[in-house]
């Protein structure tokens, strides 16, 4: 009973904090998938191209080459009369790519040699360099005919500087881009677990002692185990609640957002969230207790805000391990808190199987590290140095 006071008194003091209730309710669970989300989905976008969308190209020149404006026409690029100030318009962004053919061309094709081309592009505009990637590709393309045909002209089969035919053979569903896309999922939700509970973790010890409200709170005929499991009670009912927001955006962001354009098969849907949330709840206890064991040691706000923001790289540092180093789903990677969240929350959303040993496994895990964190916040609260 005392422990659901205490759990209530902080709940009830932190709903009235802005601060804490915008950094749990508002930049972790909703601000932090829209940024990073958002952002990451219009970098794909940006990336791929649509060979089947129509587009125009500026070209100078144009009826110096009639084959290759009919063949960029075929390849749904309209061309148009490129302006007078070819630089300006590229450089001021009017046209995105201009393609200059020289004066020459015609008779360098007819001789048998490369026929010069020129692109006026602007690498430091991203519309124009995904331009100049659809027409280099259209280009390379126009090239290759155009070699065949001189080879097959002088009785010559293309194929006999074939020496080799590489076929390679994905046998991934999702590709490198699924990939990444993967493992955001756990970085969104571990991280609007730390956000949603950071203010309040801070609060319950540093604040209060600020405050001068510690000292009464520990009067009272409540044991130091109770106020602390009170207070624990109180940041795992935030973290929980931030983790049910954060799932809840990251379905609404990738309802709207479709994953078609990321060129991958991440499931993002209904059963596949609320899987990922299953799977990353037992670190709603573990963040919560590490929380409030760090914010336990300090003894002002600004030196709890300082702990707990490098605690924060605890956290990231799986998202960035698992980026450059290959490390399989084992039984010791799974026993690993946090490490284990990581793997299973990507293979949820890749579709992968998962055994239910890796998932015991990393729930006893989680739940091993949670009880050694609470013991150690324990026995911090019984020191008489807590007050000073």
């Amino acid at each position: 009973m005392n422990l659901f006071i205490v759990m209530y008194k902080e709940i009830v003091d932190n709903l009235r904090d802005r601060q804490t209730v915008f950094y749990a309710l508002l930049f972790g669970p909703v601000l932090l998938p829209l940024l990073i989300g958002g952002s990451l989905v219009a970098s794909f976008k940006q990336m791929t191209i649509d060979y089947d969308a129509v587009t125009t190209l500026s070209v100078v020149n144009a009826e110096k080459a009639p084959t290759l404006m009919e063949f960029l026409y075929s390849n749904n690029i309209d061309t148009i009369a490129a302006p007078d100030d070819v630089e300006k318009s590229v450089r001021s962004g009017e046209s995105l790519v201009v393609l200059e053919i020289s004066d020459d061309y015609g008779e360098a094709l007819r001789n048998g040699s490369p026929a010069p081309l020129t692109l006026h592009v602007n690498n430091a505009d991203k519309d124009s360099a995904k331009a100049t990637r659809r027409i280099n590709a259209v280009l390379n393309v126009y090239e290759q005919t155009l070699s065949s045909l001189r080879l097959q002209h002088r009785g010559i089969d293309p194929t006999t500087f074939d020496t080799l035919n590489i076929i390679e053979h994905d046998v991934s569903n999702e590709g490198a881009n699924g990939q990444l896309l993967a493992s955001i999922l756990p970085f969104l939700f571990i991280m609007s677990m730390v956000m949603g509970g950071f203010y309040l973790a801070i609060d319950t010890t540093a604040g209060e002692r600020e405050r001068q409200s510690l000292e009464p709170l520990l009067s009272l005929p409540l044991s130091r185990t109770s106020v602390v499991m009170g207070k624990y009670a109180a940041t795992v009912c935030f973290v929980l609640l931030s983790s049910a927001l954060t799932a809840l955006s990251i379905y609404i962001l990738f309802r709207i957002f479709p994953l078609e354009i990321m060129g991958g098969q991440v499931r993002f849907d209904g059963p596949s969230v609320a899987r990922a949330f299953f799977l990353v709840s037992p670190l709603i206890l573990l963040i919560s207790a590490m929380l409030i064991s760090v914010s336990a040691i300090t003894r002002s706000t600004k030196q709890a805000q300082t702990y707990l923001g490098v605690l924060m790289v605890i956290p990231m540092a799986p998202f960035f391990l698992l980026q450059y180093l290959n490390i399989r789903s084992s039984l010791t990677s799974m026993s690993l808190p946090m490490l284990s969240q990581y793997q299973l929350l990507e293979n949820t959303v890749l579709g992968d199987a998962i055994p239910w040993l890796h998932v015991a496994l990393s729930v006893a895990g989680t739940l091993v590290a949670t009880a050694i964190l609470l013991v150690l916040a324990a026995r911090l609260y019984q020191r008489e140095k807590l007050l000073d």
